[in-house]
């Protein structure tokens, strides 16, 4: 009666991580400090307040599904700073909607990819992921073809091991840079051919750019697909790139971002949203659009996570060789022995909740890209982070890790 294909969600990294540890009792010696969800914990400016309650009477109009013309100035403001020369190929009136953070978009695209006209239909999507790209091969009536992300490509997935028939049956692929989870970035030419593959093979290049502005300071920010797009000389064709507040803005709860996108991608999410799904609040476009006009708070956000990496370098180099800071992003993809172990061992001895690797890329041909990794999100204040790492490293002394 009901619709097997999504019996595979049911097996995603939290509700596994909740399995992992059901049975597991915590130490009561210590707080508990959770660095196993990526949820910015610095808070939103104050001053989009105003916006959410001034007039109060925008709660009660049914919200368009375009932005409204705020919004529409201060992406658009956002966007021809952040990728220089973008106005030129993206329309404001063509190529962008508002929406409701990037999870939400990131599955329903493969609605809108779905395509009859190939047979035995191809989602590729990079691995380890994030579910909301799996769920959206699902939707695209694909069957899933995996790219792994690892540190023997620099975590961009290798496009050139992607088979021709593969490809000539593909009808979406998921990217995603900087990298979730390891904070890895790309470069001009990985982009460039990847959307060159998409035109040439006639699929949907998703974009998930969520990450793309949270990085060090001390180097040139990550280049998006618009950098790209502009010294191609090119247009959206077979485009879409997902932008939201979540990371950038500490504003997770918000619920607001944006997806630039072919105009043929747009007309038809245009129409989805029109007949069933999520337009964004008149109020939230409005804070929305305060957000994006600002970049101080995004600044301090990036400076926070700039020490707490800082910190997590200086209390475990010593115990993990080579051990780097990522370019990008607020997660230490810490290598370790055994990521399900040390979980287990965390969790019990010292209150400390992390994310095992495993449970966040699939296996296939008896190797998982996640497995011999924690995920761990720097993103309290150093007072906590600092604890963190020190249960961290009394952990790493002791006999029972071996």
């Amino acid at each position: 009666m009901l619709n097997s294909d999504f019996d595979e969600l049911k097996n995603w990294m939290f509700g596994s991580l909740n399995e992992l540890l059901k049975d597991v009792k915590h130490n009561p010696k210590f707080n508990i400090i959770k660095m196993s969800i990526g949820e910015p914990k610095m808070d939103p400016p104050k001053f989009i307040l105003k916006s959410l309650n001034d007039p109060l009477s925008d709660w009660g109009r049914y919200p368009p599904a375009d932005a409204i013309p705020k919004l529409k100035s201060s992406i658009k403001s956002y966007l021809s700073k952040r990728f220089l020369g973008s106005e030129n190929i993206v329309s404001m009136d063509k190529n962008v909607l508002p929406v409701p953070g990037t999870r939400e978009p990131l599955h329903l695209i493969g609605l809108i990819a779905k395509n009859k006209n190939k047979k035995n239909p191809i989602a590729i999507v990079t691995n380890p992921f994030y579910h909301a790209w799996r769920a959206g091969g699902i939707e695209s009536s694909s069957t899933i073809y995996w790219i792994n992300a690892d540190k023997n490509n620099d975590y961009n997935p290798n496009l050139e091991s992607i088979p021709e028939k593969t490809l000539e049956s593909t009808v979406i692929m998921y990217l995603c840079f900087p990298s979730n989870p390891h904070g890895g970035i790309t470069s001009y030419h990985y982009l460039k051919k990847a959307i060159k593959l998409a035109r040439e093979y006639d699929f949907v290049l998703a974009l998930d750019e969520c990450y793309i502005d949270v990085s060090r300071q001390n180097i040139s920010r990550p280049i998006g697909a618009l950098d790209v797009l502009v010294r191609m000389d090119s247009d959206l064709t077979n485009i879409i790139i997902f932008n939201s507040l979540s990371k950038r803005s500490n504003a997770a709860g918000l619920r607001a971002g944006f997806i630039v996108a072919d105009k043929k991608i747009i007309d038809i999410y245009k129409l989805l949203v029109s007949n069933g799904a999520s337009p964004l609040p008149i109020p939230i476009q409005n804070a929305a659009a305060d957000l994006y006009s600002d970049e101080e708070h995004n600044f301090l956000a990036c400076k926070r996570y700039d020490e707490n990496f800082e910190i997590a370098y200086k209390h475990l180099n010593k115990f993990v060789p080579n051990l780097k800071i990522p370019d990008a992003g607020f997660f230490l993809w810490l290598p370790v022995k055994n990521d399900l172990k040390m979980t287990i061992d965390l969790w019990h001895h010292y209150s400390l909740r992390v994310m095992p690797g495993s449970f966040m890329a699939k296996e296939i041909n008896g190797y998982n890209p996640g497995k011999g990794y924690l995920r761990l999100a720097l993103v309290e204040n150093s007072t906590v982070i600092v604890d963190a790492m020190e249960r961290i490293t009394d952990y790493l002394k002791q006999k029972y890790y071996e």
